[in-house]
């Protein structure tokens, strides 16, 4: 080993690269006192209590103290801290959020970091800067409905938090009204009373609760109306199936029983929960319920997720395959489930659908009103040359004579038909006249149904042999 050159390498080494250098002294960062009420905040990070109390609690003083306060120093750096409070900003930090929010409450909202923005969240959620929990609540519905156009990242926090809201604070249920899980809920308990729901409703419900195949399905885009049928008395079949067979009902069956869990309000968020031991329940709807022990919340409800409507979904495709079969549809799909049963009550239904719309066809009066004109034409036709045959006869019609009974009820036409059929005069003027027969013959009839609880003429029509010498008492020859 030559120890000569590495001995002079190292020299080089040490002699170029690495030299003595003396330590420049740091340059004095400029510093800026802070606004008096700012100072005030800080002091209690570092009091006598700021080494015991939560992040929460010494958030919630430093809020109630900086609830009104207003600043004009924006900041435009860049502020990114994770479950953000005062404490976690720099002071330039600190007033360029009171900046921010100070234009927020004259009307200026502006695209801002998610710091910020949850920040001033986190005041609303624990009742700074708004004069009661409903008046908090339109502020943050009013506050998320404006940034999310700006920024929609903080939406699936907010949202979540904005239904803990509304249990913390006992606000009126129908606040929910519009969320996911609420009309969730609207559409099982459509499901759960299937024999009182219209057909309308019940598709309605399904349409919301498993949309996917229907709305690509081609067979459903041409024989709608048919498939609601189907879908709607199938499911009213296995709604009664579950009731009398089953432990668990159809909605437990398709979408999982209701479960209970412990949940957490304002997960997530800098939150103080200020009445921990309280004790209670709050209903949203008969499906979603919360309760609270000692300060302990849990709630029990249907769990909805991206698989809810899963099961159902696979019963809609079948009974999509099994119509396309029984329609000879030309395109056919592989049908979702085995079952047998279940694949028996909807075949029945689909032969029973087919069966009534054959049925309605075969009994189906059609009107062509192209062939009116026609008909009318041929009457004007007829009736001309019944004139012409009355103006060439020798001698006018016999006109019909009165009813020499008083007490008969038949019209003078009816009458002398009557006379006609009983003592065997002619009929020809009947048609020659303008009557028809059928209608004379009706009237008879129904006029005299009360005198003999009968007919009294047959459909030659002829007299009743057994009602003769009565109705010749009451008509005279």
């Amino acid at each position: 080993m030559d120890t000569n050159r590495t001995k002079n390498t190292a020299q080089w080494f040490y002699s170029t690269v690495f030299r003595d250098e003396a330590i420049r002294p740091r340059e004095p960062q400029p510093t800026e006192k802070l606004p008096s009420l700012l100072r005030a905040a800080r002091s209690l990070e570092n009091g006598a209590e700021g080494g015991w109390q939560s992040r929460e609690s010494l958030f919630l003083k430093q809020a109630k103290l900086l609830a009104d306060y207003e600043d004009d120093r924006d900041y435009a750096g860049s502020v990114l801290h994770y479950f953000p409070t005062y404490q976690s900003l720099t002071d330039p930090e600190l007033r360029g959020y009171f900046a921010w929010r100070t234009r927020l409450r004259r009307g200026d909202l502006r695209k801002t970091s998610l710091t910020y923005a949850f920040l001033y969240v986190y005041e609303l959620l624990n009742q700074i800067g708004t004069a009661d929990p409903m008046a908090g609540f339109q502020t943050l519905t009013a506050f998320r409905d404006a940034y999310a156009s700006l920024d929609d990242r903080i939406l699936p926090h907010l949202n979540r938090w904005l239904t803990d809201y509304v249990i913390y604070y006992d606000l009126a249920p129908s606040l929910l009204a519009d969320t996911p899980q609420a009309d969730f809920d609207r559409n099982l308990a459509v499901l759960e009373n299937i024999p009182g729901r219209s057909p309308a409703q019940i598709m309605a419900a399904v349409k919301a609760l498993s949309p996917q195949w229907l709305e690509r399905s081609k067979f459903y885009a041409a024989y709608g109306a048919d498939c609601d049928t189907v879908i709607v008395r199938v499911l009213g079949r296995i709604y009664e199936h579950c009731a009398v067979r089953c432990k668990r009902g159809f909605v437990d069956q398709y979408f999982g029983s209701p479960v209970t869990y412990p949940v957490r309000l304002f997960e997530s968020a800098v939150f103080v929960d200020r009445a921990k031991k309280r004790s209670g329940e709050f209903t949203v709807d008969p499906l979603w319920v919360y309760r609270c022990e000692n300060g302990y919340w849990t709630v029990t409800k249907h769990v909805r997720s991206a698989r809810s409507g899963a099961k159902l979904g696979d019963l809609l495709k079948t009974i999509d395959a099994l119509m396309r079969e029984e329609y000879r549809y030309g395109h056919l799909i592989q049908q979702k489930t085995d079952t047998k049963w279940l694949l028996q009550i909807i075949r029945q239904e689909i032969r029973g659908l087919l069966a009534e719309k054959e049925a309605a066809e075969k009994n189906k009066v059609t009107i062509d009103f192209s062939r009116l004109a026609k008909i009318r034409s041929d009457a004007d036709v007829t009736r001309e040359k019944l004139t012409v045959e009355e103006e060439q006869e020798e001698a006018p019609p016999e006109a019909p004579p009165p009813a020499e009974n008083p007490d008969c009820p038949l019209e003078p036409a009816e009458y002398r038909l009557l006379r006609s059929l009983l003592y065997g005069g002619d009929t020809g003027w009947v048609r020659a006249e303008g009557y028809l027969l059928s209608v004379l013959v009706d009237g008879i009839n129904e006029k005299l149904y009360d005198q003999f609880a009968d007919s009294v003429l047959d459909d030659t029509p002829q007299p009743i042999p057994d009602y003769i010498e009565e109705l010749k008492e009451m008509v005279r020859p």
